[in-house]
Formats: C-alpha cells, structure tokens, sequence
C-alpha cells in the first residue's frame, strides 16, 4: 500500500519556528503538559508548554519532561497579568527553549531578554488595536485570538473571518489564527485568510496524550454546536462549555454583579476543578466554539495527519471551482 506523501508547507511560521505544520497546539491553563506538547512538536507542528499559575519548580518539572521526550522545536506560554515570569523565563531559556509566547500583559518587559538570549517573542492579541500595539513593542509573531476562542476573550467579540484579513492587511508579521479551528477546513480558511498558521487549543484537549480529566473530556465530546457559551460579556467576557458554574456566573450578573464579583468567582481554582478533578459543579471546562465539531479522541499523531488530509481535500475543492 502507498503512503500518502505529505504536502510540504512553507510559512513565514513553519519557517520562525523550524516547524513542518503550519500548526500550534495552543497553551490551556493545566492542560498543556509534557506528554501533549511534545506529541504535537513530534508530530511536525509546535507543541506549547503552558505555565499557567505553576511554580518555577513545577514548571521546570515539565520543561525537563518535554525536552526528554522531543529533540524538536517546543515553545513555552506565559500569561503576565498572573504574576512575574522573570524566573520562568531564565528558567526556559537555560534549559535552550527558544520560541517563548507571552500574553495578557505587556511584552515589553520581555522582549529584550527572550531576544539577548536568541529566542523568538510570540504575542497573544484579540485584535489589531493590540496587535500593532505588541508589534511596535519588538515581538516577531502574533497571535490573532478572536472570538470564538476558548477561555477568556475580548469585550469587542470581534470574530476570525474579519479579524483574520484585517490584521493580516495592516500588520507585517508573521500571524497564527486563532479561535474556534478545529480541523483542516479551519487552517486551510486561516491560510486563505491571510495567516501563517493556526493555534487549536479545544481540538489538542480531546486526544490521548492530553491529561484532562475523563469527565472534562466527555463532556466536550458530548457537547453540541451550541454548548460552548460566552459568559461575563458585561464585565469579564469568556467561553467554556455549559456547566453549573457558568449558570452561576450568569445568574451573578443577572442580580447586579459587579466585575469584581464575576472576577472573583471565577478565580478560585476552577479551571484545575475542570482538569485534573473533572468538578462537574464547581468547575469551569474552558472551550472554543468549534467545541461540537469535535467527537473523537485521536492520538495526536492520527490528528495531525487528518488536519493535513482534511487541509488537502478543502483547497482541492476551492481549486475545482476554477475553470
């Protein structure tokens, strides 16, 4: 039997990163540990450790993991309204991790030390105000997040098919899409879009090597095309799939609360209740809206060679309309 050849892709990303797949295994808060990044990385795309509240200990614990697990390029998140990343930093860059993403904050403090050492500065953004914002501040990459994304979004709620070309029309840096992608149909969209590559976080959560809870798991093979809801829009927007914490959220807006109440709801530990507990009641189970296209829990090798397949069969179809 004939092996498949695999298309050869060439980005400005696939290019940055060293990468053979346009494809980023987005960084999930508890959810993006060894086994998973370095799956996605072996697999030719670029697997993200997420560092999410971690320790610099427990997190070197997974740096060390995914490096003996992988001799590919890895990249490492953090999100710097949680607290000072310097150690986490140093800590990543000693070990030779060279593509660091960062979000939720400022990269300026960042940029200068992630390029002394020789590495790469990725940027998470939900839109163009902010991602020339992050462009003039020295960082290579963006990462355009739009509205269908998973876990916390933006208040203009501005989603990928205008997002997409309009920052790709307007910004000269290399762009990973995100939001809602979940398939091959998906990156060949982001690609004719006007993006280098895209960043899938939901669809990395149902597959064998991600260490989510069974029942978080389930519960997003399970849901339908609407059950991955937007909450918190008056104060505090996100995305997760239907849960009683999420009924409890709304209601707490309903009855007049304020953004410090929605806040502090949401940042007692639920995000951890959902993945390593599977807390049905008190946990919050992070989604994007592609969430009820996914309904299978492949292993990360057998994903990406269908994303691949999938992403051939689409632009052939665009193709056959051509005379």
């Amino acid at each position: 039997m004939m092996m498949k050849k695999r298309p050869r892709f060439d980005t400005r990303i696939t290019r940055l990163f060293a990468i053979e797949l346009p494809i980023v295994q987005g960084a999930m808060a508890w959810l993006s540990e060894a086994e998973l990044v370095a799956a996605v990385s072996n697999a030719g795309g670029l697997g993200v450790l997420g560092a999410s509240i971690m320790s610099v200990d427990e997190f070197e614990v997974q740096v060390v993991r995914a490096k003996s697990l992988t001799d590919r390029p890895f990249a490492v998140n953090f999100p710097l309204v949680l607290g000072h990343y310097e150690e986490h930093l140093r800590m990543s860059l000693s070990y030779g991790v060279r593509i660091i993403f960062v979000s939720a904050g400022s990269p300026k403090v960042m940029t200068h030390p992630i390029h002394s050492a020789g590495a790469v500065c990725v940027h998470v953004v939900p839109n163009l105000k902010l991602a020339k914002k992050v462009s003039d501040a020295g960082v290579d990459a963006v990462v355009l997040e739009s509205f269908e994304a998973g876990g916390h979004v933006s208040v203009e709620g501005i989603t990928a098919i205008t997002n997409i070309p309009n920052v790709a029309k307007k910004l000269n840096k290399p762009l990973i899409a995100a939001g809602g992608i979940v398939d091959g149909r998906g990156l060949a969209a982001a690609l004719s879009l006007g993006a280098d590559a895209v960043q899938m976080g939901t669809r990395f959560l149902a597959t064998q090597e991600n260490n989510a809870h069974r029942a978080y798991k389930d519960l997003l093979l399970e849901a339908d095309e609407g059950d991955a809801l937007v909450y918190g829009l008056r104060h505090h927007p996100g995305r997760a799939l239907r849960s009683n914490a999420i009924e409890q959220i709304v209601a707490l807006e309903t009855n007049g609360g304020t953004i410090e109440d929605v806040r502090n709801f949401i940042g007692r530990g639920r995000a951890r209740k959902a993945a390593h507990h599977g807390d049905l009641e008190q946990g919050m189970f992070y989604s994007g809206a592609g969430a009820g296209n996914i309904d299978d829990e492949p292993t990360v090798s057998e994903l990406m060679s269908r994303i691949v397949d999938e992403f051939v069969e689409a632009t052939q179809r665009l193709a056959s309309f051509l005379p």
